[in-house]
């Protein structure tokens, strides 16, 4: 507590930002989704991104302390080179939960930089996840507040052109809730490559 004042608990997570491309292939994929009731709650274009490891509430006195636990452990991955590709729910279209984009590429690396994380963050009271690490783009959640499942069989089935892109900077991201909607705002940024001005 401060000036007896309990402390702000915020929801953190590490990311990494993406391309506008993104934005511009969702857009068109949300229209393939048969949605009368509007139980799909689609993430924002502005907030799109590819999430590596979800934190959740955190006091905000913790944010420093991650930070500094992480420091330049990703620093030798070097940039992370994957295509977004296909598309995908979870658990399963019959009844589906989230909406996602793919992923490929340098996936090995992506991997990498989860352990890493997990490997900072575990000491400061964050257990590893118990969900194995799928990389992906979460495009809607589905809200089962009514008895209605979306269909999602022309999304499943749709084609677009993939978009390639090169990530070199990770993200720790605070989540907050706005006046239109989610809000992320980057906390710190972890370089996945030492640049040549701190090589001299």
């Amino acid at each position: 507590m401060t000036d007896g004042q309990p402390e702000p608990i915020i929801r953190l997570f590490f990311g990494f930002d993406l391309p506008r491309e993104i934005g511009q292939r969702a857009a068109g994929l949300r229209t393939l989704v048969t949605d009368p009731k509007k139980v799909v709650r689609w993430v924002r274009s502005v907030n799109l991104h590819l999430t590596v490891r979800f934190l959740g509430p955190s006091p905000w006195s913790m944010v420093s302390e991650i930070i500094s636990s992480l420091g330049t452990r990703c620093a030798d991955i070097g940039p992370i080179r994957l295509r977004i590709e296909k598309t995908g729910v979870f658990p399963q279209p019959a009844r589906p939960r989230v909406l996602w984009l793919g992923v490929t590429g340098e996936l090995s690396k992506l991997q990498r930089v989860e352990a890493e994380i997990h490997e900072a963050v575990q000491p400061l009271g964050y257990p590893r996840e118990e969900r194995e690490f799928v990389p992906h783009i979460t495009l809607g959640r589905v809200r089962y507040v009514k008895k209605v499942t979306p269909d999602v069989t022309m999304y499943l089935g749709a084609q677009y052109e993939p978009v390639d892109c090169t990530l070199k900077v990770l993200h720790l991201y605070e989540s907050s809730m706005g006046d239109k909607g989610i809000i992320y705002t980057p906390l710190a940024s972890f370089p996945l490559e030492i640049s040549d001005q701190e090589n001299s």
